[in-house]
């Protein structure tokens, strides 16, 4: 079969820079079941639309694969009506982030999409493969379709894979890996000249953290099994929490030195959520690095754990070949930090992380966020002085509900209100006061509106903020950025929102309060007449 693999822009705002593994490894599967594959990738080459239908005119494809992200579904939702109108007959199969969270919705708002891969595709894609000939697809585990009448079915979940070692390496053969690698921005990675490129060696993360799409992956199955309302209590009561699973070391290292070697990569990013939070396995992978001589042969970095690094840790993976290890902070308030984002860490595991990497000679690179749901001016304040403290320069995220996440599960109806206010209004009214079908379409525009508006996080789309409304964060995110607590103090009296009495010093506004009270004070006592002559008595 000839089957066409396509990747959708990610941030057009912004130049390519992560290769695209998951589809890449779909590739590498295709072209080991024996199949023609072509890959036709809009992010490293964006083209106009025109053009990038020539490419799909190019051959009569049986298959059509494409995959991406949430944020990637307005390219997504352009491409597939092009793909539908140029072949027909294709099967269209669509898989990743965008639509494993919601299959079901997916499947109506994109009518084009045939067959819904959920969660890690790399296995059921083989039996994809295989069954499309005949259509059969009821036997495939992990895949939601459409009978024939029209009714969305799901097969039997597939479980994840457990030996992540058995997934191939991605098919770098068919990626512009220059045009790729000169775009990476990341500190310490050997400037524009140095050859670069990208890998994940995880799957899942042991952390719970409530605003991330990586612990959304097995959501919907769980979803599909026991309810929406059942995974709220689990989420409650245990966290809702991917089984994360690591390639091994010898693995990683051979993918590192085949990179070096075949393609003269010479800065390898490991994508992996949280590579420090397997000590055991860290350790291993740094003495397996040293032993092979792979720091003179290819630098990496990474992200860590704040709160599972230690000066031992972070040495090791400095004398591996590390020059960069950056942590997810996300908050220096620990009110934010444990009801908000339910990470499990805290402001000390982040000002130990920054401390011992500042020992051990490396910057600190931690990234924060905004407009967590609970979040108030005071753990604003928390987080700017944080930055201030540790010189650090930080362009804070600004809380997205990406679907997938318990965020986006927990404040649903908030995230489409402000997507279609009539959702607002009606919730209001008695049930049945207006027709349920025709609320049921003002809920799909708004969720159409709001993936459509996803971008990467720094730019704001919806909020779930139970204090600060849009030009709030936007404002306050400019001010942290700046650590101008001043500002944040005085727009705080200007907006009424209280702060505690440990930011007084900081405050121009309290400061003012204080000096004129304490002038007016003094006049009065200047002013003030003597009982025994009636005169003012002066100091």
């Amino acid at each position: 079969m000839k089957v066409l693999l396509i990747n959708p822009p990610v941030r057009q705002r912004q130049l390519p820079s992560d290769i695209p593994i998951g589809l890449a490894n779909i590739a590498a599967i295709t072209k080991k079941e024996g199949h023609d594959i072509a890959f036709l990738d809009l992010n490293a080459n964006r083209v106009p639309l025109q053009v990038a239908a020539n490419e799909i005119m190019i051959d009569d494809y049986d298959i059509i694969g494409i995959g991406g992200l949430s944020s990637q579904y307005k390219e997504i939702k352009t491409i597939l009506p092009v793909c539908r109108q140029i072949h027909p007959d294709a099967l269209i199969v669509a898989g990743g982030g965008f639509v494993t969270y919601m299959p079901d919705k997916m499947l109506q708002l994109r009518p084009e999409i045939d067959i819904i891969a959920i969660g890690e595709a790399e296995e059921t894609w083989k039996y994809i493969l295989k069954e499309a000939p005949d259509g059969d697809f009821a036997k495939v585990k992990g895949i939601a379709y459409r009978s024939k009448n029209g009714k969305i079915i799901y097969t039997e979940p597939r479980p994840l894979i457990s030996d992540i070692d058995t997934i191939p390496y991605p098919a770098y053969e068919l990626l512009d890996l220059d045009k790729y690698g000169k775009n990476y921005v990341y500190a310490d990675t050997g400037g524009t000249n140095m050859r670069k490129t990208n890998i994940v060696t995880e799957r899942g993360c042991p952390r719970q953290c409530t605003f991330c799409t990586h612990n959304g992956m097995s959501r919907w199955d769980q979803i599909v099994s026991v309810g929406k309302e059942k995974v709220r209590e689990l989420d409650d009561e245990y966290g809702f929490q991917q089984i994360a699973r690591f390639n091994s070391p010898q693995y990683v290292v051979d993918h590192m030195l085949f990179l070096a070697e075949k393609y003269n990569m010479e800065y390898v990013f490991i994508a992996d959520e949280n590579l420090t939070s397997n000590r055991k396995r860290t350790i291993e992978l740094c003495n397996l690095m040293i032993e092979k001589d792979l720091p003179n042969k290819v630098k990496w970095g990474t992200c860590g754990d704040a709160a599972s690094v230690d000066d031992d840790i972070i040495s090791m993976m400095k004398k591996a070949g590390s020059t960069f290890i950056t942590f997810g902070g996300e908050s220096a308030s620990d009110k934010v930090l444990k009801y908000d984002i339910q990470k499990g860490t805290t402001r000390k595991n982040n000002q130990d992380a920054v401390d011992i990497m500042k020992r051990q000679g490396m910057e600190p690179l931690m990234t924060f966020m905004l407009g967590n749901p609970h979040e108030d001016v005071n753990d604003i304040l928390e987080t700017t002085d944080f930055f201030v403290k540790n010189n650090l320069s930080c362009d804070p995220f600004i809380c997205t509900p990406y679907p997938g996440t318990k965020l986006y599960l927990d404040y649903e109806q908030q995230i489409l209100e402000q997507f279609d206010e009539r959702l607002a209004e009606v919730k209001n009214l008695p049930k049945g006061s207006i027709d349920e079908d025709l609320i049921a379409q003002w809920k799909e525009r708004a969720l159409d509106n709001f993936l459509s508006s996803l971008d990467d996080a720094d730019v704001l789309s919806a909020h779930v903020s139970q204090v600060f409304n849009h030009h709030d964060l936007l404002g306050l995110k400019a001010l942290m950025f700046a650590h101008d607590m001043p500002k944040i103090l005085k727009v705080a009296h200007m907006r009424n929102w209280s702060h505690d009495k440990k930011w007084v010093e900081h405050c121009p506004v309290c400061t003012a309060k204080n000096e004129i009270s304490q002038l007016s004070q003094i006049n009065e006592a200047l002013f003030t007449p003597t009982a025994a002559t009636g005169e003012s008595e002066q100091i």
